[in-house]
């Protein structure tokens, strides 16, 4: 019986113990290190958007999907506030991501306005906020990273 009554106490310390260590709820998590979520992910979703820039959209079809690539980028920038070092959690990498990160989705926001009226004529109000995302980008790379590359509109 002394025996049962023990086990039965271990037990309930250990499980108490263990729920301890564990959060109450699910927190984010970066699942790729820094330079593998722009490899893998920014990188190819930066590229859709500038293959699309390249010319004015044609229709209200290519104006949707302008918007759509823009919003992609701008919630996978979101993800570069999520990092597991230690720079990440210093005001100016938080800065910096967040400029980019609202710099697509102001981006974003203009081309779902334009979807409206889907006009060419304002294509080079667009194309000046899309350029603005390799500046943002351009200024995170030089402050946080030597080996990142420059991004080029």
């Amino acid at each position: 019986m002394r025996f049962l009554l023990l086990t039965l106490l271990m037990s309930s310390a250990l499980s108490v113990a263990v729920r301890a260590e564990q959060p109450d709820t699910p927190q984010p998590e970066p699942v790729l290190e820094t330079g593998e979520l722009m490899v893998m992910v920014i990188k190819p979703a930066y590229l859709d958007l500038q293959q699309l820039m390249a010319t004015p959209p044609a229709d209200r079809q290519q104006w949707a999907l302008l918007y759509q690539k823009a919003a992609r980028l701008a919630e996978f920038e979101n993800l570069i506030l999520f990092r597991p070092h230690e720079r990440s959690t210093t005001r100016e990498w938080k800065t910096l991501a967040a400029t980019a990160r609202q710099t697509t989705a102001t981006l974003a926001t203009a081309l779902l306005a334009e979807l409206a009226t889907a006009k060419a004529d304002d294509f080079a109000t667009v194309r000046t906020r899309y350029e603005a995302i390799a500046v943002s980008c351009n200024a995170c790379h030089r402050a946080m990273s030597r080996e990142a590359p420059t991004i080029r509109p």
